[in-house]
């Protein structure tokens, strides 16, 4: 059954890249569009919890193509292509082209495949469809100017060209004799452990390139500060969650335990822990709602790179059940990310629809919009910073208790390494939250400003986002609060083949890292105590409106300043100005104020203020590249001189290396 409802949806997807042709035909391939995701994200969640049987795609040449939904895959799925679904519902016809929702489908088809398909070939093609798409959704969003989107998208596809160049040398070494993804781990466990590392490090480049494990994350705020938030829900949901999983089948499946030393999983932990360090402080200091949330989506992949590391340390020392268990912390981290990512991507979607434009300042949006936005906005921007009850904190309470776990390793190395891990945790933790406190209050708080036609009924599409937000922040909620019986999907989602280690991650209403001596929570009584705490302040509102006691004003804080200026607020640099200073040796923040005056400089008519953050591995590895690329260029640009007589010297020359080899050989 589930295997038909993705063939049926893959079908649907692919008659809209058809219909996306034709003119006039927007509604039609809007709802096929959305039919398909709706059918594929069925599907993957009939898959769970023990996947699906692989079945015949198509046999070719003594080559069989099949495919098979894992359940770890069908988890990642579903839950990614959930946002893709509700923001489809709230596209506008004048907004987004036919274009777009043919790129949008071959990148949800392009995903099916790097999820189900089971042989190194189609699993390339389908990776190429997913990454091209991709780029083609950001262009077709026309968001940003066409300069700045194609910039943007070259500097994004270099990158992920270089992931795909290790992938295929990756594949090669293994599918060298069958393509088939069967018997990979028998062909890696004939490298010796120096090979087998070295593969193990071109997967890890090859997928984190698109996961944005450094350096690669860089790509992320110019690409998706060139589309929309509905492309931002892709490439944050679906795309993302089923790169990991891709990662992990590497790692976890093909590389063999025995060619596993656990420093290559301290390896592994240690980029997902700084990758997610490095992004979480340049994302606070972002005053672009779409920069901003693409450091937040490459901090969460840095997490979930985290624990896949921790798995591949438990796994080496022999402790397949917190290998499991790390396993599974990832796929819930993910599953929660891609719910709280989709709600703050259309929020942008919709600060730009009301205000004109993505800046993070004080411009009222929260006063103009439905209270089902707002809702949906914090708690998706909750579960993201990981505070109680959401998603994002019991997936990164889950994380740290696995961490925690490093004394049970006998290697001194991985337990220093797993200890470090936990602090960097804590560290994106609490940066996370002052990140989501900026973006929500700077970004949504304000005071009102007059609004030309302020009552004109909001239009429908608008509506339709703003119960869509509601929607996936309230099911960040129900994901939290229902992990201890959604957790029993995942019992079959490790290759470990340890169902029992699921089972001990839940102890009827509470979550437990396998041990409920250990430590424990409950989602579920949490939702209920805060509910009723909540009765506390909510009473005392009440109470004052109804004058009993009558507010209290006082004047505003202002940096000091006794008399407040009427137009006082605080800027995106204001709020994240301490950080920036604190961590200067990381940002090499620049800051310039220069002025306009007349002639003999008395009067001032102009004061200019400018301030960035350099970025790490531009000018240290990137802009070198590009000029050893520029200097090759100009150099061999003299051998096309336009001369008849030297281009017949190079034909002569390539016949004579050509006898030369066949007479050798």
């Amino acid at each position: 059954m589930s295997n038909d409802l993705v063939l049926a949806g893959a079908a649907t997807l692919f008659a809209t890249t058809v219909t996306a042709t034709m003119k006039r035909a927007f509604y039609v391939t809007l709802t096929l569009f959305s039919v398909g995701v709706l059918l594929v994200l069925s599907g993957s969640a009939s898959a769970l919890p023990h996947g699906t049987s692989a079945f015949e795609l198509l046999s070719s040449g003594g080559m069989t193509i099949s495919f098979a939904m894992n359940p770890s895959a069908g988890w990642l799925v579903m839950w990614g292509l959930t946002p893709v679904l509700l923001a489809c519902v709230t596209l506008p016809k004048n907004g987004i082209s036919r274009g777009w929702l043919a790129a949008g489908a071959l990148a949800v088809l392009g995903a099916i495949g790097v999820a189900g398909l089971q042989d190194g070939i189609s699993f390339l093609i389908s990776w190429e469809i997913m990454s091209l798409s991709g780029s083609y959704l950001l262009l077709n969003d026309r968001s940003a100017k066409i300069a700045v989107a194609g910039q943007a998208n070259l500097f994004m596809l270099s990158l992920l060209e270089v992931g795909s160049v290790s992938l295929l040398l990756g594949m090669l070494v293994l599918g060298a004799r069958d393509p088939s993804f069967l018997f990979w781990q028998e062909s890696w466990l004939h490298l010796s452990t120096f090979a087998g590392v070295g593969l193990g490090i071109l997967f890890l480049v090859g997928f984190g390139a698109k996961l944005g494990i450094l350096p690669f994350y860089e790509w992320f705020p110019p690409a998706y500060s060139s589309g929309s938030g509905a492309s931002g829900s892709i490439l944050s949901g679906i795309v993302l969650n089923v790169t990991w999983f891709s990662l992990g089948r590497a790692l976890l499946d093909w590389m063999p335990a025995s060619k596993t030393p656990i420093e290559f999983g301290v390896l592994v932990l240690s980029a997902g822990v700084i990758s997610a360090i490095l992004s979480i402080l340049y994302g606070f200091q972002q005053n672009d709602w779409r920069k901003l949330l693409s450091f937040s989506t490459a901090e969460n992949a840095g997490l979930a790179t985290a624990a896949l590391g921790a798995a591949i340390m438990f796994r080496s020392a022999g402790l397949s059940n917190l290998s499991t268990l790390a396993w599974i912390v990832g796929l819930l981290h993910l599953g929660g990310h891609s719910l709280a990512k989709g709600a703050l991507m259309l929020t942008a979607e919709h600060i730009h629809d009301t205000s004109g434009t993505y800046e993070i300042s004080q411009h009222d949006a929260l006063s103009r919009a439905p209270w089902t936005l707002g809702v949906g906005a914090v708690l998706g921007g909750m579960s993201l910073s990981a505070m109680p009850p959401m998603a994002g904190f019991v997936s990164e309470w889950f994380l740290f208790q696995t961490v925690f776990q490093g004394f049970r390793l006998a290697n001194s190395v991985g337990r220093v390494a797993l200890a470090l891990g936990g602090a960097g945790i804590a560290l994106i933790a609490a940066i996370s939250l002052a990140t989501m406190v900026k973006v929500l209050g700077v970004g949504m708080l304000g005071k009102r400003r007059p609004v030309p036609n302020y009552h004109v009924e909001m239009p429908r599409n608008q509506q339709v986002r703003a119960y869509s937000i509601l929607g996936l922040g309230v099911l960040a909620l129900i994901y939290a609060a229902g992990m201890t019986w959604l957790i029993n999907s995942l019992s079959d989602a490790s290759w470990a083949h340890s169902p029992q280690t699921v089972k001990h991650m839940a102890d009827g209403v509470l979550l437990i890292p396998l041990s409920s001596g250990f430590a424990f929570i409950s989602p579920i009584l949490l939702v209920i105590v805060g509910a009723l705490l909540a009765i506390i302040p909510m009473s005392l509102i009440r109470l004052r409106r109804g004058g009993i006691s009558g507010y209290r004003r006082v004047p505003i804080w202002a940096q000091g300043l006794k008399n407040v200026p009427a137009e006082s607020g605080t800027t995106p640099l204001v709020f994240s100005n301490a950080m920036r200073q604190f961590y200067s040796f990381v940002y090499r923040s620049k800051t310039v104020v220069s002025s306009d005056a007349n002639d003999k400089g008395y009067f001032i008519k102009q004061l200019n203020f400018e301030y960035s953050e350099a970025p790490i591995f531009g000018p240290l590895l990137f802009l070198p590249i590009i000029r050893a690329i520029r200097w090759a260029a100009d150099k061999t640009s003299k051998i096309q001189m336009g001369s008849m007589n030297l281009y017949l010297l190079y034909i002569g020359f390539i016949l004579l290396l050509i006898l030369m080899i066949g007479i050798l050989w």
